[in-house]
């Protein structure tokens, strides 16, 4: 799809209308559009928060709160065909640890997903809000180990989620028992969750000589699917993309600017059996005097030795190698207690008080 330069959106591109209410023609149901929240698709299909009310038989409604609705415009055959294939399946496999599809039906304009509103937005929207853009192992625990749940639900019905990152793991609040909720996004529950800028181009903020983090389930692929043609993803694959999000979140950006890049760190922390302060140090070549300064801070731990052992079983090159969602959940790392008000704590203290669906 051809996209303008100067927005960075696809040329045919039609924003739905704050204030537009959208109805179900099969129910009656209505969905007020309030704020878009998000996008997919390469930008053709447009996310939403909207006040869903539910139609009664005297042709009242009834306010039912707030949803979380995919729209996409139904010129855009393809992907209607796939979103409408992909809700069919997320609606007939309610899984508890995944967003799950509520309902979803087609209008002469569109097709509407609708979906659990999450109040907070994604963990790697969370997280471009804070300066250091990492979360503590306590917190990583947490988080991965709630997605592990739902990857192993996926695995059980035989599919592959294919595209595990931080985008896809969501995070709501409840406003009235302020009960803490994390859910993974899977096939048609998956979208960008992050304030639309137009003035951003496709590949994502230029400030950056590394490689977005929004495409890193392409360039962060298993070996087995990055370096095939047509290859298959298979349940491993998806432990890779865990090990590689785990990255991420423990230390933010990862300093890669080709795959070479990420090969040679996963090399190294390979070799090395443990994960350094630096993985950007890992690209550098040493001298040997940096080499005996470095046999001197050996000892120096930045990281668990379970957070390690775990992401390195993880990366394994060798997929048959790599754990599966129910062996890592007992592993070490995981069966330890954690204090999800950490968590909690984390997402409610924003440096800069951002919420990706208010209405300031």
């Amino acid at each position: 799809m051809r996209r303008s330069k100067s927005s960075g959106l696809p040329k045919d591109y039609q924003p739905g209308k704050v204030g537009k209410t959208i109805i179900d023609p099969n129910t009656k149901d209505t969905y007020l559009l309030n704020k878009e929240i998000g996008s997919t698709s390469d930008g053709c299909c447009r996310v939403y928060r909207a006040l869903h009310s539910e139609s009664m038989e005297n042709d009242t409604l009834i306010p039912c709160g707030h949803v979380t609705l995919k729209t996409i415009n139904k010129n855009h055959e393809n992907e209607c065909v796939e979103l409408q294939l992909e809700a069919h399946t997320s609606f007939t496999n309610p899984r508890g640890n995944l967003i799950a599809v509520k309902n979803y039906f087609d209008t002469n304009e569109v097709l509407c997903v609708s979906l659990p509103y999450m109040s907070e937005g994604s963990l790697r929207y969370i997280l471009s809000t804070r300066t250091q853009k990492i979360l503590s192992e306590d917190c990583i625990a947490i988080v991965l180990k709630e997605s592990l749940l739902g990857l192993k639900d996926i695995h059980l019905i035989r599919r592959v989620h294919t595209t595990f990152n931080a985008g896809d793991i969501l995070v709501h609040i409840g406003d009235s028992n302020g009960e803490i909720k994390i859910k993974l996004a899977f096939a048609a529950s998956v979208y960008n969750s992050e304030n639309i800028n137009t003035e951003e181009e496709e590949g994502g903020s230029s400030s950056s000589v590394f490689l977005d983090l929004k495409s890193i389930s392409k360039w962060g692929a298993a070996p087995e699917v990055y370096e095939k043609d047509n290859a298959t993803n298979g349940p491993k694959s998806d432990i890779w993309l865990l090990g590689i999000t785990a990255l991420e979140l423990g230390y933010g950006e990862l300093p890669v600017k080709n795959r070479e890049d990420l090969d040679c760190i996963i090399k190294k922390i390979r070799e090395k059996k443990k994960l350094p302060k630096s993985l950007e140090k890992l690209l550098k070549k040493k001298g040997k005097v940096k080499k005996a300064l470095d046999l001197i801070k050996r000892k120096e731990k930045v990281f668990s030795e379970e957070f390690e052992n775990m992401v390195i079983e993880c990366l394994n090159e060798e997929p048959e190698k790599r754990p599966t969602a129910d062996q890592l959940l007992n592993y070490p790392f995981f069966t330890k207690q954690r204090d999800m008000k950490r968590f909690e704590q984390f997402v409610l203290n924003s440096e800069n008080n951002s919420d990706p669906t208010s209405d300031n």
